[in-house]
């Protein structure tokens, strides 16, 4: 590094208390140019813009953006709609039979929250998919169970609901189909699924755990040849965590103010994901269905990108093994700061990157992360959450003294055309943006990969 470049550790400064708050990026210091906004992503961010961008203050943190299409909110305000009734359609709109038991079973395997099924005994159903808000205090007039689990039959290589079973208010029930409850049951369980959906598999296994890694990385990798492989990969992601301190959680974030849970609980819920996740022995392998299930599109194209990345990753580690071993010093760095401000679980042992093996895992860890991963987990949030009469984050009780119907409209239009907007920003196709060799190791994988999601769709980071 010269002495004339600015020096990254004092650039790259941590928010909060090493092992006790997640590993971010301080977002109340400006970004550093390294990861400032590109003018395209500037761009393509304003073509799903609903209200202009207010104006940034000189020296304070990028502006969040505001989600939507130029012009709609005023069209919609002049003749009384709003944006659950005006905004584009999504899958579940466009679905002749959204609320049947097929496609319930279906979208927990493709949809926004995928990789959840687990494997039970001694059981008349083989697979369940549970949620657990015991230790989540819910705000007052806000319906979340403190336990909700689906459960599934195997027959014939396809799974079938077979009951669902949850506490609410101290009461546990548990429904069948033809129940008289047997659709309230089905949408508590969408609306528990996506408010888990947005704080451990969107925000916290790609945004956050990712930002931990990533902020190590830049304050410490400068000549080291992972830089070329690592670095488009991690093109937006602290200026987009940076934002979602006030867009997405936070005291006016978008999972606060339109689910049941206050800005602290969601703040719990985030660290205790954050505490399990480690690069470290991980695969797609572990999370997958332990039988094959016919229209189970999520499990294959996860192993096959893995393999994709696990292969691309390996390639160039022997093309650079003697840059990677010459700055390695650099890589101890990174490591430091890693296990220094971890929040890891210590049953898990630790983020430290002891040899190249485990900075090879860590890369394919961080590259499918950043893109497949949150490509598949954002891109689909309008699919399943963009109809309010199929799924919302947030389920109100209308007999509470403190039930406002029009509190309730407002967080339903903003999850409508906030997840219009994240997962409308396609910055970074990896398949334009891609090196050749990455391109090459997905597209003669496609067809294993797309049933699930096209190719297209998948970007290079995690930029919104």
């Amino acid at each position: 590094m010269q002495a004339s470049q600015p020096n990254p550790k004092e650039e790259y400064t941590y928010a909060g208390q090493p092992g006790q708050d997640v590993p971010s990026f301080d977002a109340k210091r400006p970004l550093p140019a390294r990861v400032q906004p590109k003018p395209r992503y500037v761009a393509n961010l304003a073509m799903h813009r609903l209200v202009p961008m207010p104006t940034q203050t000189p020296g304070s943190p990028p502006v969040p953006p505001a989600p939507g299409i130029t012009g709609v909110l005023e069209a919609m305000a002049k003749i009384g709609q709003t944006p659950p009734q005006w905004m584009p359609a999504n899958l579940t709109r466009c679905h002749p039979d959204k609320f049947s038991d097929n496609f319930f079973v279906e979208r927990r395997l493709n949809g926004f929250n995928p990789g959840k099924f687990k494997r039970v005994k001694h059981q008349p159903w083989q697979y369940i998919i549970r949620y657990d808000c015991t230790k989540y205090t819910v705000e007052e007039g806000g319906i979340l169970p403190s336990l909700i689990e689906a459960r599934f039959k195997l027959e014939d290589q396809a799974l079938y609901l077979d009951s669902i079973e949850f506490t609410l208010n101290g009461e546990t029930e548990t429904h069948v189909p033809g129940d008289a409850d047997w659709e309230w049951s089905k949408r508590l369980f969408r609306s528990a699924e996506f408010v888990f959906q947005e704080i451990q598999t969107h925000l916290a296994r790609t945004h956050m755990n990712i930002g931990q890694y990533a902020i190590a990385y830049y304050r410490n990798i400068v000549n080291n040849p992972i830089r070329l492989l690592l670095e488009p990969h991690l093109d937006g992601l602290l200026n987009i965590n940076a934002l979602g301190a006030s867009l997405i959680f936070g005291n006016t974030g978008f999972i606060p103010e339109a689910s049941a849970l206050s800005p602290q609980e969601v703040d719990n819920v985030l660290k205790d994901e954050i505490r399990r996740l480690s690069y470290r022995n991980w695969s797609p392998a572990g999370y997958a269905l332990k039988d094959y299930v016919h229209n189970n599109n999520f499990d294959p194209a996860a192993k096959s990108v893995w393999e994709a990345f696990r292969d691309y990753v390996s390639k160039f580690f022997e093309t650079h093994h003697a840059g990677i071993k010459t700055y390695w010093s650099e890589v101890e760095g990174m490591s430091r700061d890693l296990v220094t401000h971890s929040i890891l679980n210590p049953e898990l042992g630790t983020l430290a990157i002891a040899n190249i093996n485990d900075l090879k895992q860590l890369c394919i860890y961080m590259i499918f992360h950043c893109s497949f991963f949150h490509s598949w987990v954002n891109n689909k949030q309008y699919e399943d959450g963009g109809d309010i009469d199929y799924a919302t984050i947030g389920l109100w009780d209308k007999h509470n003294p403190k039930y406002d119907p029009s509190a309730v409209a407002q967080k339903h239009a903003k999850q409508v055309t906030l997840l219009w907007t994240l997962s409308n920003v396609y910055y970074n196709p990896i398949m334009e943006f891609g090196s050749p060799d990455l391109k090459e190791h997905l597209w003669k994988r496609r067809e294993s990969i797309q049933p699930g999601l096209p190719l297209e769709s998948i970007m290079m980071s995690t930029n919104i």
